[in-house]
């Protein structure tokens, strides 16, 4: 029987502003004239975890700061690619912290061979944060003398590892918006998400660290055509370029023991949905191949019965997109911000 893997092997690869945000016609000068500058003023850092994992995030700060921003990342990211975002979310006055989770990025790796997408437990995503959001933000000063308002982005995985969080950590946020969360996997193909995380738990019985499908899936750079990711050449070619000259962050395909850590936790998501407090933006792309949309509306719906809580608006979809919501064109993507700002600013 052959195992045609996508969403496991790409893994998942995985609103109105305060101040005038214009769309941006041409990436490549935005970046060159005003993101570039800006990044080279950011200073990496490195947080030691409480079992010895190496933590890298950076914590960029404006001159006045009404609030801080959490980004969460999904799987095969790193905080690198997050340079345009972090610099609009600044330039609005907005504290922000990004990092890469263990085992992707420039943190610690998890296997011998650093292009595998691996996790012992899925838990280990929440606690990480959790820990460098109390060390880093809640022991700030500015943070605790001001207290500043706490809001969430997350993307893809990290769209579900913030999911759990907010579960978990009930009151630390305020707002939270999610861009192509995955709540559940994207069996488009030869296995459905029961038939691929029933034969994950089968082959963890032998091996973890294997490349899920069976085949080496090492990161390879690939052409803009046909990608599943977004349709702005422009910000495809430049993520293309990130990973060349920074070979350290690639990474390839997730190992069965991710896709086993990641099945186990994507019942909880809906199943737990009483125990978040707080509004949620929760954002589909409409042409998204990578994670499944049925379970976003699936979790939309169980929030719709939780008092403290909802999808704003009801779960929001981005017309003309691909998965990757704030890498897409700019038309698409200045929505995607527009729909993000005004939420946080929303009474």
């Amino acid at each position: 029987m052959k195992f045609r893997y996508s969403l496991i092997a790409t893994a998942l690869l995985c609103g109105v502003m305060t101040a005038d945000v214009q769309a941006v016609d041409n990436f490549a000068t935005l970046y060159q004239q005003q993101v570039q500058p800006f990044w080279q003023t950011v200073t990496p850092q490195q947080l030691k975890l409480s079992d010895g994992t190496s933590l890298h995030y950076v914590l960029m700060r404006p001159e006045q700061v009404k609030a801080t921003v959490v980004v969460v990342n999904g799987r095969t990211e790193s905080y690198l690619k997050y340079q345009e975002l972090a610099y609009q979310l600044t330039e609005q006055g907005y504290q922000v912290l990004m990092f890469d989770h263990r085992g992707q990025g420039l943190s610690a790796r998890l296997t011998d061979n650093p292009h595998k997408g691996h996790i012992e437990d899925f838990q280990h995503y929440i606690d990480d944060m959790h820990q460098l959001i109390s060390r880093v933000v809640l022991a700030d000063k500015v943070q605790a003398d001001q207290k500043l308002p706490m809001y969430l982005i997350g993307h893809s995985m990290g769209g579900a590892i913030s999911t759990l969080y907010l579960q978990q950590h009930p009151g630390l946020f305020q707002k939270a918006a999610l861009s192509a969360p995955m709540h559940g996997i994207n069996g488009k193909l030869a296995y459905d998400e029961w038939d691929a995380c029933r034969l994950a738990s089968t082959v963890t019985l032998f091996s973890t660290e294997g490349y899920a499908g069976f085949a080496d899936k090492a990161y390879a750079a690939g052409p803009f055509e046909g990608n599943e990711l977004t349709g702005s050449k422009e910000r495809y070619q430049w993520m293309q370029r990130l990973y060349q000259d920074n070979p350290q962050i690639q990474l390839g395909g997730a190992t069965w023991g991710w896709l086993e850590q990641a099945c186990a936790v994507l019942p909880q998501m809906q199943q737990q949905a009483d125990k978040i407090k707080i509004p949620l933006l929760v954002m589909q792309a409409e042409l998204d191949t990578i994670v499944s949309a049925d379970a976003q509306h699936e979790f939309c719906t169980a929030l719709a019965e939780n008092p403290n809580s909802g999808c704003v608006g009801g779960l929001q979809l981005i017309k003309g997109a691909k998965h990757e919501l704030l890498f897409e064109q700019d038309d698409i993507r200045q929505q995607v911000l527009e729909k993000v700002l005004a939420h946080f600013t929303s009474e």
